[in-house]
């Protein structure tokens, strides 16, 4: 029983080897700051295009132009764009589009995002979170992937 659980573990787990992260960041009501988004890819799943929708809270102000490609992206030759969709509650979402050419991410921060906290917002942590996550591969197939979160401080 443990080595048909370890065979099937081992099957889902290079479906969801890529991954993205967001580092933490702090931010001071009224001001700018940014975060950057993370790609850790897998030699053996390359990646040639990815999509996601960011989510957060309406405490931040983050405008379309100001997610821009960073380092990883820009070496491989891709672009960024992102759009604003509708509300959801007290989420806002931006889905976002990054592509172009078909060379391969390296590992590496694939995007930067500006944001204001907004001058009336809460002290604390907030969530910002990459949902609805989706490579491409060079071949042009889908590759599923886990979202991401982390937690914007307010000071």
């Amino acid at each position: 029983m443990w080595i048909s659980a370890a065979l099937l573990l081992s099957l889902c787990v290079p479906a969801f080897g890529q991954t993205l992260e967001i580092p933490p960041v702090t931010v001071d009501r009224g001001s700018a700051n940014i975060f950057r988004i993370i790609l850790k890819p897998r030699a053996e799943k390359p990646l040639t295009a990815l999509q996601w929708d960011l989510v957060y809270r309406d405490c931040f102000r983050i405008e379309p132009p100001g997610v821009v490609p960073g380092g990883a992206s820009e070496a491989a030759g891709k672009s960024l764009t992102c759009v604003r969709k509708p509300q959801d509650g007290a989420n806002s979402r931006l889905a976002c589009i990054l592509a172009g050419g078909d060379q391969t991410f390296a590992a590496g921060v694939i995007a930067i995002v500006r944001f204001e906290a907004i001058q009336n917002s809460p002290k604390g942590d907030s969530p910002v979170d990459l949902e609805n996550v989706v490579g491409v591969s060079p071949a042009l197939e889908p590759v599923p992937m886990k979202g991401a979160q982390t937690s914007i401080t307010i000071r």
